[in-house]
């Protein structure tokens, strides 16, 4: 009997009839590798946005910080992935990283935490985060990018006064 077998209850009587596998291997258990699954989703997935005369196709993935479809930015594959996108009310960020506590539990392995301060604060605390968890620092200066770009977006505009142009007549001289 496998791990996944131990206790289970009635929803797992047809798994537990045809379970073969090693004691403590069972194919609910197995896991890929972040190389693998890259190699599988890499040139089809739903995420993937393909242009005519562009070479590199992009990728409108959650957690894929400069949108472009590479192993590094994918934000699907990875154990650990950084999101950074815009706050809901229009003022700040929100940080997203996962966790490996809940390694097998998508709905809960995604931690989002929303950074209000301003924008130096804001763009040091993602950078302490990065280096003091010791997390993805090949992400570092791409997630403080697109942090900046979004605190620049959320900027107020100067409201500037519509320009008029008035026409000049040029006065004719009779002579």
């Amino acid at each position: 009997m496998c791990l996944c077998c131990v206790g289970a209850g009635p929803q797992h009587s047809r798994h537990l009839s045809s379970c073969v596998a090693a004691p403590r291997y069972c194919w609910r258990e197995a896991k890929m590798s972040a190389d693998l699954c890259w190699q599988i989703i890499r040139g089809n997935h739903s995420h993937l946005l393909k242009k005519r005369n562009v070479k590199k196709p992009f990728s409108t993935e959650p957690n894929n910080l400069k949108n472009v479809n590479s192993a590094r930015y994918n934000g699907l594959c990875k154990k650990k992935v950084i999101g950074i996108e815009p706050a809901p009310g229009g003022k700040g960020i929100v940080l997203s990283f996962k966790t490996a506590k809940y390694q097998n539990k998508p709905a809960k392995n995604m931690v989002k935490t929303t950074i209000k301060a301003g924008p130096r604060r804001a763009l040091n605390s993602i950078r302490r985060f990065i280096r003091y968890n010791h997390y993805r620092k090949d992400l570092k200066m791409a997630s403080l990018r697109r942090a900046s770009a979004i605190f620049r977006s959320q900027r107020a505009q100067p409201f500037r006064k519509a320009r008029r142009r008035t026409h000049k007549v040029a006065k004719k001289t009779t002579e």
